[in-house]
């Protein structure tokens, strides 16, 4: 690597979290011009797709050998799979290895797990998830309750939010907090959970029993053909944390109301490329869900203008969304829903800086966190998915159960400068949101042409095969 360059490495094992990862990288991608580079790289034993605690598989960028000596480790944690993490002999060895030189030594989530058992939190403070305080006292080190600490190259957090809430001033520190709040806006960290701050409840031993070991607390599944499921779309370029955000919502539902179940789809089951450079791995192709409950569609950038004019992408959501019970989006994701006609004359909404785009498209732009007309729900940029899935959870069975939800995950979300003013947003991203705005005509009028030509053919179709 050029000698300029300093990795920040993100070692993973079968069973990680997506959010606890995908949360903390999505910050720290966030680019910087001038001085040091650098780069966030996810690293497994092997370089080879793995399964995940969702149905979202993670392929590696490089293996352990390929990056011996990483500027900063930070470990994801994984729920139950984390345990057993801390007992598996090459990652363990590689997180010794790969910290004794480090500047920052990491975790997210439960991954402290993995630190204490490579010895390196003995006697420590650490910040964890809050249902495995006790493995982590077992190995003589002592739970933090603060949502994430620093404490020289230490630097920890808890579960759900808690990984982003950490890697802002991280980031703050390794580029500028003016750069970290350009961060917390692109990913719209302004977090607002529905039902607010979930506080400890007597259930809650149980539920932490039930987090550390899934087998305890069997609970029946339907039969498959009873099940209703819920498709995250997922095309090349995509922001990933669009996805796991509310995945990782969807797929703690599934434990408390079975009877959905979360899958995630894209033409070929083959690895997706991301905006932060770790490929996803489908369970499902387009054609194995013709017909889903509810379709969730995320965003991105560029990726995302391309992606309104892609076929496959386009004909999957028009299809699926003509019998789905609900067609939702996060943050750009409401781009597509608009390039395939379903959002004129509808309320909607989309990240801050696309929002002349959605406009343009014929859709009533809101600034909120998530939109509800009919039966589309649209979230805002990014991490508004999460608080819409929470929204989504409750509607789907009721508030009790999305609390519990909210609480198994750990999404406490606690910004470390608060959330975002719109009112006094800098020049420079407003610069940006203009510049846009002004490509918006030419991006709605492409789409709105592959509409009118969609449905020319259609109704050509119909005509030939009417009696």
């Amino acid at each position: 690597m050029p000698a300029s360059e300093k990795v920040l490495a993100f070692p993973v094992y079968p069973g990680v979290t997506p959010l606890d990862l995908i949360g903390p990288l999505t910050v720290l991608k966030t680019p910087g011009i001038g001085g040091t580079r650098y780069r966030t790289v996810v690293v497994g034993e092997r370089a080879e797709p793995l399964a995940t605690d969702t149905p979202l598989g993670l392929q590696p960028a490089a293996t352990f050998a390929e990056m011996p000596n990483p500027w900063a480790v930070i470990v994801p944690g994984g729920g139950a799979a984390t345990l057993a993490a801390a007992e598996d002999g090459a990652l363990l060895s590689y997180v010794r290895s790969a910290t004794a030189e480090a500047q920052v030594v990491g975790a997210t989530g439960n991954g402290a797990l993995v630190l204490a058992a490579a010895d390196l939190l003995r006697g420590q403070r650490s910040a964890i998830h809050w249902a495995f305080r006790e493995p982590l006292e077992e190995l003589g080190v002592i739970p933090a309750d603060q949502r994430w600490r620093a404490d020289g190259r230490l630097h920890t957090a808890a579960g759900g939010t808690a990984g982003i809430d950490m890697a802002l001033p991280l980031l703050a520190r390794l580029r500028s907090k003016a750069i970290a709040r350009f961060g917390q806006l692109s990913a719209e960290y302004d977090p607002q959970p529905p039902f607010g701050r979930v506080d400890p409840d007597p259930a809650d031993a149980a539920l932490a029993r039930t987090l550390r070991d899934p087998g305890s607390a069997p609970i029946a599944a339907p039969a498959a053909s009873d099940e209703r499921l819920i498709a995250l779309v997922l095309y090349p370029g995509l922001t990933v944390l669009d996805v796991v955000g509310p995945l990782q919502v969807l797929t703690m539902l599934q434990r408390f109301a079975p009877g959905y179940r979360c899958v995630t789809v894209w033409a070929r089951r083959e690895p997706v490329p991301t905006d932060v450079g770790v490929a996803v791995v489908p369970d499902r192709t387009f054609e194995e869900v013709p017909h889903p409950a509810i379709v969730l569609v995320p965003g991105g950038a560029l990726p995302t203008i391309r992606a309104m004019s892609d076929p496959r992408v386009r004909d999957y959501v028009r299809a699926t969304a003509a019998s789905a019970d609900l067609v939702t989006s996060v943050c750009t994701g409401s781009l597509i829903l608009g390039a395939v006609g379903l959002l004129e004359g509808r309320d909607a909404t989309t990240n801050w800086f696309y929002s002349g785009i959605l406009e343009d498209l014929g859709a009533t732009y809101h600034q909120r966190r998530w939109v509800e007309d009919g039966n589309l729900l649209m979230s805002a940029g990014v991490s508004a998915g999460i608080d819409m899935a929470l929204h989504l959870a409750a509607r789907l069975t009721d508030e009790a159960t999305a609390r519990r939800v909210q609480r198994a995950i750990d999404y406490d979300p606690q910004p470390p400068w608060g959330g975002i003013d719109y009112d006094r947003i800098p020049r420079l991203p407003r610069a940006i949101r203009g510049a846009i705005s002004l490509a918006a005509p030419a991006v709605a009028a492409r789409a709105k042409r592959l509409t009118r030509a969609e449905r020319s053919k259609a109704a050509d179709t119909q005509s030939v095969v009417r009696p």
